[in-house]
């Protein structure tokens, strides 16, 4: 019986050191592509934030109304949340291509799937960076605009100046990207109508 066991024992860790020798390679290079990403994000947020920090960006984005001109919080500035967000890109493109390393099939298709949409997430998000900016800046001048021409409704024109920009950006950003098909231009295109009729 001890024999049998011994035998059935034998046999397994000879199937385990046939999978390992088989993949370990891989699951070796995955490692090394996951490790090299985490290292490369933490260089290019360093040097983003240094270089944002070097131009001014916060305050030019202060002047360009990308954001208010109170003092924000620790962590809430325009140059920091920029170099997080090049941060969690470079994590997530380091993920994909590690799951592409691997060579799974259904990690890999995984993997592509990822690297594919990766390039139309990150446009997607300068769409609506900008955007809100763009709208931030349109509904100050709007509001100046009225203003000076003594318009009662002064501030809902700029509401609804800044609330187009928002929708027209957050439209083309889903279009993009290709959530929704033709439904968010559709539903702009009505909105847009029902503004002007």
């Amino acid at each position: 019986m001890w024999e049998r066991v011994r035998g059935v024992l034998d046999e397994a860790f000879a199937r385990l050191s046939a999978v390992l020798a088989a993949d370990l390679p891989g699951i070796v290079a995955m490692l090394i592509v996951v490790v090299s990403a985490i290292v490369a994000a933490f260089v290019i947020r360093a040097i983003l934030r240094a270089a944002l920090a070097r131009i001014g960006f916060d305050r030019r984005a202060r002047e360009w109304g990308m954001t208010s001109g109170r003092d924000l919080e620790p962590g809430h500035e325009p140059s920091v949340v920029v170099a997080k967000g090049a941060f969690w890109i470079v994590i997530v493109t380091g993920l994909a291509l590690a799951l592409e390393v691997l060579g799974a099939t259904t990690v890999s298709a995984f993997g592509l799937s990822i690297l594919v949409l990766l390039p139309h997430l990150v446009v997607a998000a300068i769409i609506l960076l900008v955007g809100f900016g763009l709208a931030r800046f349109l509904e100050r001048s709007a509001l100046i605009s009225a203003v000076n021409q003594q318009i009662r409704q002064a501030r809902l024109i700029a509401l609804a100046v800044k609330w187009l920009v928002l929708v027209l950006s957050a439209a083309m950003a889903l279009e993009h990207v290709g959530i929704g098909g033709p439904l968010p231009t559709i539903a702009f295109s009505i909105v847009v109508g029902g503004i002007v009729l």
